[in-house]
């Protein structure tokens, strides 16, 4: 099958998944957002974090959302009740200058530039996926950015961030993804 056959099921499959799950509960939210949403939690499938550590419960995945918006909104709506394997997810609103302990994974919709590299300056200490916005956030030490091209979600990949901060990411995902950045395993950049 091919990269652009794979990317569309994908897409297909995850918008699939947005119209089958909580139609009834959910306000109308912008559709770009909810098809985000989707891919942050197909993201949390393809990602193998280390060894479970004192602080992390085996029986939870921790997910914060620093910022708001839509994508804010769309993903806290859409994880609720959703599961990764075994584990189930939970979602954490989290301010910007607070500490992301526990966290398993962390959604920056925060827009202001130092307070994104403050965030992602936290997560390289721990084995926290940053997902954010932007084909900046991949390249300033974010682990995935979701980007728009072409009029359609695509995402980057910074493996040597997610190296940095003890994570594996799966090859189905990265076969998937628009640019690897193989060699920036120095977390956020200043």
């Amino acid at each position: 099958m091919s990269r652009r056959r794979c990317i569309s099921s994908l897409t297909l499959a995850l918008v699939g998944l947005l119209a089958a799950g909580r139609a009834g509960a959910q306000q109308v939210l912008d559709g770009e957002a909810q098809i985000k949403a989707a891919f942050v939690y197909n993201f949390l499938k393809f990602v193998e974090w280390p060894p479970l550590s004192p602080e992390h419960d085996g029986d939870s995945l921790v997910v914060a959302i620093v910022g708001g918006g839509a994508l804010a909104e769309a993903t806290e709506l859409f994880l609720a009740e959703k599961h990764v394997g075994e584990r189930r997810v939970v979602v954490r609103q989290v301010k910007w200058d607070k500490p992301l302990t526990g966290v398993n994974a962390v959604l920056v919709t925060e827009t202001d530039a130092k307070r994104v590299h403050h965030i992602l300056s936290t997560t390289v200490s721990g084995a926290i996926l940053s997902i954010g916005e932007g084909e900046a956030f991949a390249s300033t030490g974010g682990v995935i950015a979701l980007v728009i091209q072409d009029r359609r979600v695509r995402f980057d990949i910074d493996i040597g961030a997610a190296s940095a901060s003890g994570l594996r990411i799966s090859s189905k995902l990265l076969a998937l993804t628009r640019v690897i950045h193989p060699d920036k395993a120095k977390g956020p950049r200043p």
